[in-house]
């Protein structure tokens, strides 16, 4: 028996124990540095993923470029060819994965495989990146899981979509506002700037607040994936319980750095509107 399967094999045990079940829409977030250190490859991980989920579920990995126009010498967004930013070594090489489909947008795209794959890549180019219309939303309403191995839930991409569900009224606000409100997108050679709905996530430096209060509340399960810490949580009971979260303190989410610009401006309009 070759030593990937076998790895692959030691991967899928791991997932299977943390709750990661055949059908599954999983969206998955990685730092593959204890992996790799361990001795895995990016590719024997997501072939233990997708094998855990089976044919009937569907793999979503964030593909984020963040292409906005105001970004000094920014590339310009080509779904086929532009590899995504800071996303992790999994993101790009699932990304050019044979049979792997990649949604438009040019700042939150996503790669997804399996059978959902075209469901939530499809259309994607002019809607709201993590909010209303975007992969994230569709994810819900399949009843995704969300696996992060290596990390926690301030790289939980699904939390921006729940801020946006919640109404809260600070969504306008950029991450940065040089950053503009267009994106950079290659087309037939030449770059165009996009319009962009004016919905961006913000900072998710406080998200890891929640780490604990959802395995308390077994929305989450932790457990060792390859030797890595992982968790897996349920998207729709992580979006209820962190709704009744916001209604009762409206800038739960929202880090206190006194030099973090969205978080700053969003509290700063919270306030203005006696929310807090």
């Amino acid at each position: 028996m070759p030593d990937n399967h076998l790895k692959t094999s030691e991967l899928r045990a791991g997932l299977q124990r943390i709750g990661v079940t055949a059908g599954t829409c999983l969206i998955a977030h990685c730092s593959f540095k204890p992996l790799k250190a361990a001795g895995f490859t990016p590719d024997e991980l997501i072939d233990a993923m997708l094998e855990s989920i089976g044919t009937d579920g569907t793999l979503m990995i964030p593909t984020f470029t963040y292409s906005y126009s105001g970004i000094w010498n920014v590339t310009p967004f080509n779904p086929n060819t532009t590899p995504g930013l800071d996303n992790g070594i999994v993101s790009e090489i699932f990304r050019v994965r044979k049979g792997t489909l990649r949604s438009g947008h040019p700042a939150g795209s996503v790669a997804a495989f399996g059978k959902h794959a075209a469901f939530l890549t499809s259309g994607r180019e002019l809607c709201s990146p993590l909010g209303h219309g975007s992969s994230f939303e569709d994810a819900m309403l399949l009843d995704a899981k969300i696996l992060m191995i290596g990390v926690g839930n301030n790289r939980n991409s699904m939390l921006h979509f729940v801020e946006v569900a919640s109404g809260l009224p600070y969504n306008d606000i950029p991450f940065r506002q040089f950053w503009g409100n267009t994106a950079a997108v290659e087309k037939n050679g030449r770059t165009e700037a996009v319009p962009l709905i004016p919905e961006y996530p913000g900072c998710s430096d406080n998200f890891s607040w929640l780490d604990k209060p959802l395995l308390q509340e077994g929305i989450a399960r932790s457990g060792q994936i390859g030797g890595s810490a992982a968790f897996l949580v349920n998207a729709r009971q992580m979006q209820d319980y962190v709704i009744e979260r916001i209604k009762q303190k409206p800038d739960c989410l929202l880090c206190s750095s006194i030099v973090c610009e969205p978080c700053s401006l969003r509290r700063q309009r919270l306030r203005e509107l006696g929310l807090i």
